[in-house]
């Protein structure tokens, strides 16, 4: 092993360690939860009143209004449409805790580098500051249904306005949390011609299971029924494999390879010798040029 992935991997460790501090220690309470994620998306709504439609087609940043079980949520989308309104639409999602929410948007699509798309970053509920994605975004498994839901709502609105004003199609993508984002958008709407997780996978309990042995934290619920409640694999698997293009990294310590590729045997799954964080901050070019060869793949398939 490089020095390189050595320290790669402590750095994966050290966010792994933070972010598990972070999350509330309250015990099986945060896992009992009475709905579903579809129980929670179907009460997640965009208030029209409040949210302009027009506007989320305009360059620049946007405020969108959500009305949720929890009371109402202010997110924000970031536009950048390219000049061709018949150009598709890339919907991109931001990591867990990334904050700003643009940040990796702007690494792989930088505003002086050209795309044959609209590119939109989507934020998720709870990202206001850097405490609230885990301490209030995990404070339960409701939350968690909700910090998606709400995602995936605002994908769904800002999806329909650029197709009512002539987009081709659509792709979603994201890192991390937003390849998991991403991965649900598909298997619940099933609207895009092509999906590329990031560094993710839909077993979100693998994650939170293998970080609770890393740090010999017990969680208070059985590994059963944290897979009931976070691996999301069945409504991965109502996407076509053929549309979905992974990245997945060989030393990456939150995703760990050996725990989530065989969900992807399926699929054109691509390896990179990347840490997580390390891949999320430094191989820009390659996530790159693999983003734009899946926008090619699905034009291709368009016609």
């Amino acid at each position: 092993m490089s020095v390189k992935t050595r320290i790669g991997k402590q750095v994966d460790w050290i966010a792994l360690y933070a972010m598990n501090r972070r999350i509330p220690q309250d015990g099986a309470a945060r896992f009992d939860c009475p709905v579903t994620l579809e129980d929670v998306l179907a009460q997640t709504r965009i208030n029209e009143d409040k949210t302009p439609p027009y506007q989320l087609t305009s360059p620049g940043e946007h405020k969108l209004h959500l009305d949720t079980r929890m009371g109402e949520i202010t997110c924000k989308v970031k536009v950048r449409p390219t000049a061709d309104p018949h150009a598709p639409l890339l919907l991109y999602h931001h990591g867990l805790a990334e904050i700003p929410y643009t940040s990796t948007w702007n690494k792989l699509l930088p505003a002086n580098e050209p795309c044959p798309a609209h590119t939109v970053a989507v934020q998720a509920p709870f990202h206001a500051n850097m405490a609230e994605p885990l301490r209030v975004g995990f404070a339960s498994v409701e939350h968690i249904y909700q910090m998606l839901a709400g995602s995936l709502r605002i994908m769904q609105y800002v999806q329909d306005q650029f197709e009512k004003e002539g987009a081709a199609f659509t792709l979603a993508s994201g890192v991390s949390w937003g390849g998991i984002t991403s991965l649900l958008y598909e298997g619940l709407f099933g609207s895009t011609k092509a999906t590329v997780p990031l560094f993710a996978s839909p077993k979100l309990s693998q994650v939170v299971w293998d970080a609770g042995q890393l740090f010999d934290r017990d969680l208070p619920v059985s590994r059963a029924k944290l897979d009931a409640l976070l691996d999301f694999t069945s409504i991965y698997e109502r996407i076509n494999q053929r549309q979905i293009f992974p990245v997945l990294g060989e030393h990456d310590l939150f995703f760990r390879l050996k725990n989530h590729a065989m969900v992807y045997e399926k699929t054109p799954l691509v390896t990179l010798p990347v840490t997580h964080v390390g891949a999320i901050w430094s191989s820009n070019g390659t996530v790159r040029k693999h983003l734009l060869n899946s926008l090619a793949w699905a034009a291709s398939q368009s016609h």
